[in-house]
């Protein structure tokens, strides 16, 4: 098996892969102020929770937004499987071609997104990463990374407006039975919830317009993503692992013993 890490400014996402099979999927706390050695026996306890062990793991790929935590986590995946992980950066070879102004400035978790995507969906395809912030990212029929918009996720804007308000409170994520809230609970949900799902549509319809796509693949993923796709009025795929998948592809295209 192999170990792929997913490291955003939420949360740290971990998949374990045996070939294309995702074995297991499991989540720690982004948390500055801990060590390797914690984040290692956290790791170790996930590895026994899910039944196996530091020898099962071949090797790992590490993708990162966090650049204090990259080296941390690195060292706690060494500790806890003795293998240094991959890091993927911009210099990486992914097989995917990116057309911005500085390539240097593309987050890892978008290119490892965009592997994902290129090799399992038709293009020219539009990624929508809901997670702590919110990403729309353009590949064009060559499968090309093109750019992207970035947004306030709807965590971040939840919390701006439960601390920058003095009576609206912190709520579930959850879509009320109607646009019109009326009660407060209510009007957040509409606003949070169906504020996002227009936005994607509206703004993937703007991208398609711009790029003269007569016909686009959409696909939605990130931790906020399954509460979001079900209202857009477009239509649009739900791809939980997206991006744990293309680090796996990215890993073995590095490897020699590629399996996939």
């Amino acid at each position: 098996m192999i170990l792929v890490i997913d490291m955003g400014n939420t949360n740290i996402t971990l998949g374990a892969y045996d070939g294309e099979r995702l074995v297991y999927e499991a989540r720690l706390a982004t948390a500055r102020q801990r060590t390797a050695y914690q984040y290692a026996v956290e790791m170790i306890d996930i590895f026994r929770l899910n039944g196996s062990n530091a020898s099962d793991y071949e090797g790992a790929i590490l993708c990162s937004v966090v650049p204090e935590l990259t080296d941390i986590i690195a060292n706690a995946v060494n500790k806890s499987t003795g293998k240094m992980p991959v890091i993927l950066d911009s210099n990486t070879d992914t097989g995917l071609e990116i057309a911005i102004d500085t390539i240097s400035e593309i987050g890892s978790d978008l290119i490892a997104a965009c592997v994902g995507a290129k090799a399992k969906y038709k293009m020219p395809c539009l990624i929508s990463d809901l997670g702590t912030a919110t990403k729309i990212i353009v590949l064009n029929e060559n499968g090309a990374f093109r750019g992207c918009t970035i947004s306030p996720g709807m965590g971040i804007s939840l919390r701006a407006l439960a601390s920058e308000t003095s009576q609206l409170p912190n709520i579930r994520f959850s879509a009320p039975s109607r646009t019109i809230g009326t009660n407060t609970v209510e009007c957040m949900q509409s606003g949070i919830v169906f504020g996002t799902a227009a936005m994607l549509d509206g703004l993937t319809e703007r991208i398609c317009d711009e790029m003269g796509y007569g016909e686009c693949t959409m696909v939605v993923t990130g931790g906020y993503g399954r509460c979001i796709v079900t209202q857009c009025r477009k239509k649009m795929v739900f791809d939980e692992n997206l991006v744990l998948d293309g680090l796996a592809m990215i890993y073995y295209r590095n490897t020699e013993n590629c399996n996939i």
